[in-house]
């Protein structure tokens, strides 16, 4: 039998727990501790990371103090315009305007959001403007499918 990654079981750990509603702030729902990458980091070591960590998106972290985002599908993307994979940088892939969100935000209201910008990982700051997790497309699915099941 196949070891399962930390993703999948931490998938299996959150299908377990409580699910919450789709007025619930996205703070219940986000991950609290993103993976953070350097911006010159490469592409192949860029995958490395996600495929390592089960994960479809990092933050990119630059000096000045400024986040960015790169996401499996930057990778695609960059690959499928021939771009080398051991001399581009995350920098050179990376999604540098992020869509952002606070905590309190409702689940609903991101999920909105997150659909308004075509998106599918909004990264959470607090009112320093410093991040303090990322909700991804499933986190937001898993509350509003329970939601709706629940209506049933």
């Amino acid at each position: 039998m196949a070891e399962q990654t930390e993703g999948q079981q931490a998938g299996r750990d959150a299908a377990e727990m409580p699910v919450p509603g789709p007025d619930a702030p996205v703070s219940e729902v986000m991950a609290a501790d993103p993976i953070r990458v350097d911006e010159k980091l490469t592409l192949r070591a860029l995958a490395a990371v996600l495929a390592s960590a089960d994960v479809g998106a990092v933050l990119v972290e630059r000096p000045d103090g400024t986040v960015g985002v790169v996401s499996e599908r930057d990778i695609v993307r960059a690959l499928a315009d021939d771009a080398d994979p051991d001399l581009i940088w995350s920098a050179d892939v990376m999604t540098e305007d992020v869509v952002r969100s606070r905590p309190d935000e409702p689940v609903l209201v991101a999920a909105a959001r997150m659909l308004d910008h075509r998106i599918r990982h909004l990264v959470i700051v607090d009112e320093g403007d410093r991040v303090v997790g990322v909700v991804t497309a499933r986190d937001l699915l898993r509350t509003l499918a329970q939601d709706l099941l629940d209506r049933l």
